[in-house]
């Protein structure tokens, strides 16, 4: 028994059981559909299939670039040329056990990241028959679970623009350089500046009342770890006295609602530089 792949030449065949044969396909220059045929004695048989060569497939970039060792980002894979396929599948490492991708077009595919047992770069490689893979060698690096334990200040004003230090462990100075560290109030997501490992500072977005704070290293996989920053409405409706000499001197007392809530406040008169305050009363 042989197997016949369109014109090419014939190649061997093994018999498994009364209901399947196996071939290796022989290399074609051609892409495409073809035929595939099995021969017994010389003889094709009357029945046959069809077979797709398709052009070598290659990995060009992955978003993001990191996520944690516990496994379940959503990776985007770029590169050419994919297709829709139930045999679609995504790879990390050689010795690294496979995983379904999704077809999302022509050059982009979805896979989630298998859990491994230790930090470092991976090969990712795609197949589009889950037997041969490529070989590109771009590298996805899995990296320490982030954590977050604390925020400090636990208030700001609801118009935003609070610096909040966020303490925890994973915020690394490597994903604030990529662009990937980001804190979420509630829904609002804003960028992570001067990470330290143990710590980094994000501005506080707009709302008002309770939002909860979580962390980002790659963009896509949050922390749930249920830190909570209070938004607060300041509102100032009183100024005493209203007036005073041009050579400034004046101690002036602006009363209103929720100013306790405030820390590191300074006064501004008009555009002129700022000038230290102290609280007193809620």
């Amino acid at each position: 028994v042989v197997c016949r792949f369109g014109e090419l030449e014939t190649v061997s065949a093994s018999v498994h059981g009364g209901s399947e044969a196996r071939c290796l396909s022989p290399s074609s220059s051609l892409v495409g559909w073809t035929s595939v045929e099995l021969l017994s004695g010389g003889t094709a048989l009357r029945s046959g299939g069809s077979f797709l060569y398709y052009s070598r497939v290659w990995v060009s970039e992955l978003v993001p670039l990191l996520g944690p060792v516990e496994g379940g980002t959503r990776l985007t894979v770029l590169g050419t040329p994919f297709r829709e396929s139930a045999t679609l599948r995504c790879r990390f490492d050689e010795r690294s056990k496979t995983v379904t991708a999704r077809h999302v077009g022509a050059g982009q595919l979805e896979c989630a990241t298998p859990a491994q047992s230790g930090e470092g770069s991976r090969s990712v490689e795609v197949s589009l028959n889950a037997q041969q893979y490529s070989t590109s060698g771009v590298g996805f690096t899995y990296v320490p679970a982030l954590a977050l334990s604390s925020v400090w200040p636990s208030r700001g004003i609801a118009e935003g623009g609070t610096a909040v230090t966020v303490h925890g462990s994973g915020l690394t100075a490597l994903s604030e350089q990529l662009g990937y560290l980001q804190c979420r109030f509630n829904g609002s997501v804003v960028q992570a500046t001067d990470a330290s490992g143990t710590s980094a500072v994000c501005n506080s977005t707009s709302a008002t009342g309770i939002v909860s704070v979580e962390v980002s290293s790659n963009g896509r996989d949050f922390t749930t770890s249920g830190v909570q920053f209070e938004l607060v409405r300041v509102v100032l409706d009183d100024v005493t006295p209203w007036t005073g000499p041009e050579l400034g001197g004046t101690l002036v007392t602006l009363g209103g609602s929720s100013i306790g809530a405030l820390s590191d406040v300074v006064c501004r008169f008009g555009e002129l530089e700022t000038v230290s305050a102290s609280v007193h009363g809620g």
